[in-house]
């Protein structure tokens, strides 16, 4: 046939001779077709991990923006004149730039200053403000990038958190109480200011996770990552340390036995480049202490200041008792009480209360961690402390665990969000919290 098709004539083959050859054709071309083997169109998909956190951010952000721009505008302390206002024209971003967020804007903008016996910027770590810089030169906006930084920390140190949980806990359910019932603390709304509680947060849950995850190289670079972003974060040092330590085998509990520090030995033997590595990450606190010590010749300016914010070094008991005591012979019915000072001591005695348990469920890692963290700040003073258990991340992981019981649940849920609607109101309107 085809033969023939190719040397009859044009007007010598009949229609259906034609139609047999094209279709012979056809069926020839789809084969060719499929033999050739075109790529896969892949569909870029989000992990199921990333999810449960994200809305949490999401819901959570959009509450506490609508209750400082409601605080603002409709509770009128008549202290307005008395503070500094970055962003007068756009009240959405300037409730988030209150007290220790001048600080702050002032270390991107000007650089660190020190002035003996006074107030000084040297008190804060660089971190947050280096990123926020980075980030202005782009928006030319000091303190939208501000806080563009403390959402994208917050955001990611869900995601952290919530898989932190789940490995530990095995349980989904878990793991979103406990971002959860972090984002509604009644003092979440640090996490959209200008201040660094959402990226020391991001960097201390993401350098234990990896630590979990026994990718030590990643963990030294978030916990030299912490040393820079507050005083407290070489202590994730040391919870990191205890990490590797626990995974081969050691532990405090049985340190007095023979056989855990042959376990250890044998650890360093097969895994001595981790360990070496882990010891670099100090740096990024040791470098800190190097440029304050070229430029204002004091290595440990940020301590030496906080007289000036009204902190004296006398230890933790003795400053409890000096802050807590008065409160006793206060008159709490008639409302004459330093209540920022109760509700400080009581997130002190909350937080120290949860550390055998935190012991119990997660290893002495974490518990040592909140108890130095709390320790360290409570020897100078118990101001600030609601503010500083916030990125206590093992609380909230015991939180979430405790929140399987419905009633436990219900009453984090109800109280936390009030108690957040409320102290987001007083913090923008000046009021100091912590």
């Amino acid at each position: 046939m085809r033969s023939s098709l190719r040397t009859r004539p044009w007007r010598q083959t009949n229609r259906g001779e034609l139609m047999e050859w094209f279709n012979d054709r056809q069926a020839n071309l789809k084969e060719f077709v499929e033999k050739i083997s075109f790529p896969q169109r892949t569909e870029f998909k989000l992990p199921d991990w990333f999810w449960p956190p994200f809305y949490v951010f999401l819901f959570s952000r959009f509450v506490i923006f609508l209750a400082a721009y409601f605080g603002e505008i409709m509770i009128k302390t008549g202290r307005e004149q008395e503070f500094y206002h970055l962003a007068p024209d756009n009240l959405f971003i300037d409730v988030m730039a209150r007290w220790d967020s001048g600080f702050y804007i002032n270390i991107v903008e000007e650089g660190y200053m020190l002035v003996i016996g006074r107030i000084s910027n040297v008190a804060f770590f660089p971190l947050y403000p280096l990123l926020t810089s980075i980030l202005d030169q782009i928006l030319n906006n000091t303190l939208l990038s501000g806080i563009i930084i403390s959402h994208i920390s917050f955001l990611v140190a869900l995601i952290y958190l919530y898989r932190l949980t789940l490995h530990i806990s095995e349980n989904e359910e878990t793991a979103k109480r406990t971002i959860i019932y972090l984002s509604i603390f009644p003092t979440s709304f640090y996490f959209s200011a200008v201040y660094t509680e959402s990226l020391y947060l991001c960097v201390s849950v993401a350098a234990v996770y990896y630590a979990r995850m026994k990718n030590w190289e990643i963990a030294t670079l978030f916990t030299l990552l912490a040393g820079v972003t507050r005083i407290t974060g070489v202590l994730v040092w040391g919870v990191v340390g205890l990490e590797w330590m626990n995974s081969h085998g050691w532990t405090l509990l049985t340190c007095y036995k023979a056989s855990a520090w042959q376990n250890l030995w044998r650890g360093f033997k097969s895994d001595w480049f981790s360990f070496f590595f882990l010891l670099l990450a100090p740096l990024g606190f040791i470098s800190h202490m190097l440029f304050l010590d070229l430029q204002f010749q004091d290595p440990i300016a940020f301590w030496s200041v906080q007289t000036a914010f009204n902190r004296t070094n006398a230890g933790p008991i003795a400053i409890f008792i000096r802050d807590f005591g008065p409160i006793l012979n206060q008159n709490f019915w008639a409302g004459a009480i330093w209540w920022n000072v109760l509700i400080d001591s009581m997130a002190v005695i909350f937080a120290l209360s949860t550390v055998p348990f935190v012991y119990k469920r997660f290893g002495e890692g974490f518990s040592i961690y909140i108890l130095l963290s709390i320790l360290v700040p409570l020897a100078s003073g118990t101001g600030s402390m609601t503010r500083y258990i916030l990125v206590l991340f093992p609380i909230f992981m015991l939180l979430g665990i405790w929140g399987k019981h419905q009633l436990v649940d219900r009453f984090f849920q109800t109280a936390f969000p009030i108690f957040l609607g409320i102290l987001t109101a007083v913090f923008v309107n000046w009021i100091f919290i912590a």
